[in-house]
């Protein structure tokens, strides 16, 4: 099953309104406007690299997309099944270690949407796990548990 979903990544063929977070970013030799729409590969990692510096610096977009399927088959990432805003999906987390950027946090969080088949995000939350509390989240239920690193 993580195979699958490492494989799929973000959908190819949608379209993600870039909306005024990134307005006035520039990409691809050309300033976006907030009515833009580009892959969502793009626009996560127009706001989660590029924006919030949640990656290291100097991560691609091909990197930020290698980083995320590592993490989907790594053997220390947790996966849990969960209901996000109503729709069914599967999260992988994992601290974020080597991803961890200037303004990262410790863990890395995946969602895959099940209804989609593809990712819908890859990002650092600010709350860490307790992401998994808020109310957006719903129906959590571990598959298996995230590994924490041993500190030094």
């Amino acid at each position: 099953m993580l195979e699958h979903v490492a494989q799929v990544g973000y959908d190819p063929t949608a379209a993600e309104q870039v909306r005024g977070r990134l307005a006035g970013r520039s990409w691809r030799r050309r300033v976006l406007t907030g009515k833009d729409r580009l892959p969502p590969a793009e626009v996560k990692y127009l706001w989660h690299v590029v924006t919030r510096q949640e990656w290291p610096r100097g991560t691609t977009l091909q990197g930020y997309v290698d980083g995320i399927h590592q993490l989907i088959l790594d053997p220390t990432s947790g996966m849990f099944t969960n209901r996000y805003q109503g729709a069914w999906g599967l999260g992988i987390i994992r601290e974020s270690r080597e991803l961890r950027g200037p303004r990262g946090f410790e863990w890395v969080l995946v969602q895959y949407r099940l209804g989609w088949g593809h990712w819908t995000t890859a990002f650092q939350p600010e709350l860490g796990l307790r992401e998994l509390d808020e109310p957006e989240w719903s129906d959590i239920r571990w598959l298996r548990p995230p590994t924490r690193s041993k500190g030094p």
